[in-house]
């Protein structure tokens, strides 16, 4: 699996070149902006064509681009998005594409300028640039910086899966531009008169008969985001992991790579909605553990501890859940960290509601006050992080708790 750059990844970097030539009417430049945007951004639950944001195919590509004309009379976004796409004929080309073209589609900076004015050399004429701070002008930079990173073996394999992937296109590419002599593959085959049947071709490309989807398709970052989206939605709606769904984990939690730390906690949700204490707490213990020691977060241990407290309760385990929770808030409390005591401060206030018997001691410490005393704190606090969410829930249990003491 790719650390980062995957075939339809170097898609979407040349329909960013066709936008920057300039050549994208404005009344087609929102669509071509939205569809970039929502391959490069965290998956929305919202949008119901998710999943074809998620690893668009080829096929998806051309049902975006060919119902918009470009400002070439005769010519749509989808011609122009070919012929970027098969103007990378070969490793040499793409290693030109990444390491010239697209540096060259970001502005100046501030060093480079005055580097070149205390040069002497005259400005050039530039074109459309893309801001280096902006969505598409990060992807850019990091699609760059990325492949730098690739050991030749990778680049290797990000080419190969680069032809495989737009090989459905080269009739309708072929069609469109008959005066171009181009290989389906390679155009160094073609220079040494070999085609797909040779053997070199064979070495380095496969069989081009047996269709292989998923060759360098799913990238970590891919697999990241799709545990992040299907993380969110649990915690949404609930529920357990749909089927389709649960067959694309299973293949990212099958492949060579490193499984995303994430997956173990998507893992625990649907074993505690699954009603498996065994599988949850053990899948519990194996996401913190990881992210405590990858150091991915300092907060790792309380937020732990709440969720050993919430499946703890959910299961029935009271006391071990009371227990777990008065830790989180303990450590909180030492380490400054509101977020985790909000929302410590509020599962606890639920859960007297729900189990006053389970309480007293609680109640009896003197951690929560009287009733009156935390909803002021966690609406105070909540005020102060800005978790507008629990804001509203403390405010609901207010109104519930003033309308309880006037009808007393």
């Amino acid at each position: 699996m790719a650390r980062y750059l995957t075939p339809w990844r170097i898609s979407l970097l040349c329909l960013i070149t066709v936008y920057t030539d300039g050549v994208v009417p404005n009344s087609s430049a929102i669509h071509v902006l939205s569809f970039l945007t929502a391959g490069l951004f965290p998956l929305d639950p919202a949008d119901k064509q998710w999943q074809s944001h998620y690893l668009p195919s080829i096929d998806e590509l051309e049902e975006v681009l060919s119902h918009h004309e470009s400002s070439i009379p005769g010519r749509t976004l989808w011609d122009l998005f070919l012929r970027k796409l098969w103007s990378l004929d070969s490793l040499d080309a793409l290693e030109e594409f990444m390491n010239d073209v697209l540096p060259s589609l970001l502005s100046k900076t501030r060093e480079q300028l005055i580097q070149e004015r205390d040069s002497g050399l005259a400005p050039e004429e530039e074109g459309m640039r893309l801001s280096r701070s902006s969505p598409l002008g990060a992807f850019v930079r990091r699609a760059c910086l990325e492949y730098t990173r690739l050991q030749f073996h990778d680049s290797v394999a990000l080419w190969t899966g680069f032809v495989k992937y737009r090989l459905p296109t080269y009739h309708m590419w072929a069609r469109r531009n008959p005066s171009d002599e181009q290989s389906p593959v390679d155009i160094n085959l073609t220079m040494n008169g070999l085609d797909t049947s040779s053997y070199l071709s064979q070495v380095v490309y496969g069989d081009f008969e047996q269709e292989v989807q998923d060759d360098g398709m799913v990238s970590v970052k891919d697999a990241e985001r799709l545990v992040e989206f299907q993380v969110g939605e649990l915690q949404r709606l609930g529920g357990r992991v749909p089927d389709e769904m649960r067959t694309q984990l299973k293949h990212i939690m099958t492949s060579e790579s490193s499984v995303p730390i994430l997956m173990y906690y998507l893992e625990y949700l649907d074993a505690w909605k699954a009603g498996d204490y065994t599988s949850a707490f053990d899948n519990l213990h194996r996401y913190f553990d990881y992210t405590m020691h990858s150091n991915l977060d300092r907060s790792a241990y309380q937020f732990a501890l709440l969720n050993l407290a919430i499946i703890q309760a959910d299961f029935e385990c009271f006391s071990e859940a009371i227990s777990a929770v008065q830790e989180a808030v303990a450590i909180a409390r030492e380490s400054h960290d509101m977020n985790c005591l909000n929302f410590c401060m509020s599962w606890l206030y639920h859960f007297g509601k729900a189990f006053p018997e389970q309480m007293r001691e609680v109640q009896n410490s003197g951690m929560l006050g009287n009733e009156k005393e935390g909803l002021a704190f966690l609406k105070a606090k909540s005020k102060e992080t800005d978790m507008w969410s629990l804001l509203s829930t403390t405010l609901v249990s207010e109104a519930k708790l003033e309308m309880q003491q006037a009808i007393g």
